[in-house]
């Protein structure tokens, strides 16, 4: 009986320390270099956006991220300037194109037609890209309208990328998938306060600056050691998480064995 009960104990310690893993909120993520006055958890698809308002030039600074459904998938975020769906939204997708992390640019005419575009239907600046552990981050400042103080904002992950063609394999059409968008209020907005960033950048960062590749706009990551998945050290805020799981498995397994004899 007390075997049983003891075994009960390393259950209910495990499904705490997997609660734990999954507790992770955009209050606890930083950026080494980067800075966000305001970020949001988003209600689908365990995405999570930063961003600061510049109302000097009218300009919106974000950092998304997301995990990709598989280590080949992709995740996006988008702006839809004249309606709430994506239909008609100009995207910024991350994934791994020749084994390293790049983001591309894509103009989204309609649910058929998703092609690659270097130019959007606004400016945009600063776009980089991140990878750790099982999240991709994409960072990218866009020109909004004079006086704006919100927009439609669309996310999304999928599972591929077509290898020759750079065009994203279909993302599901889960509940979860279809209800993936909203009106962020950026001016004005009481979305919580991002934490400033860490001096220390634990590990190497994979941001670049943005360059033209065969006409497609993109920034490209350092290439990573191994092609079938992300870089380990892009977001310390992120890693953090990681760490305490592992100590806590360490814990669980030590009271397990006390509680054995």
């Amino acid at each position: 009986m007390a075997s049983f009960s003891n075994f009960f104990l390393l259950l209910t310690l495990i499904s705490s320390s997997l609660s734990i893993s999954h507790s992770l909120t955009c209050s606890s993520q930083s950026f080494p270099d980067r800075t966000f006055t305001n970020c949001q958890d988003l209600p689908y698809l365990n995405a999570f956006l930063h961003w600061s308002y510049n109302p000097t030039n009218s300009s919106l600074s974000i950092a998304f991220l997301a995990p990709p459904p598989t280590t080949a998938g992709w995740v996006a975020w988008a702006v839809n300037p004249t309606a709430t769906g994506m239909a008609g939204s100009q995207a910024f997708l991350a994934a791994f194109f020749a084994k390293s992390l790049t983001v591309r640019t894509f103009n989204i005419t309609s649910y058929n037609s998703v092609r690659p575009s270097p130019t959007l239907s606004f400016p945009f600046w600063d776009l980089a890209s991140e990878s750790s552990d099982d999240l991709f981050a994409i960072f990218v400042t866009v020109k909004v309208p004079e006086k704006a103080s919100s927009l439609n904002q669309v996310w999304q992950v999928g599972p591929s990328v077509d290898s020759s063609t750079g065009v994203p394999a279909a993302h599901e059409f889960k509940s979860d998938n279809l209800k993936s968008r909203g009106v962020l209020v950026f001016e004005g907005s009481a979305g919580a306060p991002s934490p400033a960033p860490r001096p220390d950048h634990g590990g190497a960062s994979t941001a670049t600056s943005p360059s033209v590749v065969g006409g497609v706009n993109e920034t490209a990551a350092a290439p990573t050691p191994k092609a079938s998945g992300p870089d380990k050290g892009g977001v310390p805020g992120i890693k953090r998480r990681n760490l305490g799981c592992v100590v806590l498995s360490w814990f669980v397994f030590a009271v397990w064995g006390i509680f054995s004899f």
